[in-house]
């Protein structure tokens, strides 16, 4: 009886590890985020220490770039 139930929390147990493991798998990203000086968007991700710079107020395209002001648009 203790065997089965040794038996039965074992396999439990690997089922589970499985289950987290394949579920940790699915949720991963394809892409470590978007380069330094790449376009982007408001959902896009920049990879550190760059962020998405958006230079105009309500727009929906930017730059990433190094945290701190926006560059100077060039007329």
């Amino acid at each position: 009886m203790v065997r089965k139930l040794m038996l039965a929390i074992t396999l439990l147990t690997a089922l589970s590890a499985v289950a987290i493991s394949v579920s940790q798998l699915v949720m991963t990203p394809a892409f470590g985020g978007t380069a330094c000086g790449s376009p982007c968007t408001r959902s896009t991700i920049c990879v550190r220490p760059c962020l998405c710079y958006i230079p105009v107020e309500g727009g929906t395209n930017g730059t990433c770039q190094p945290e701190g002001p926006p560059p100077v648009p060039s007329n």
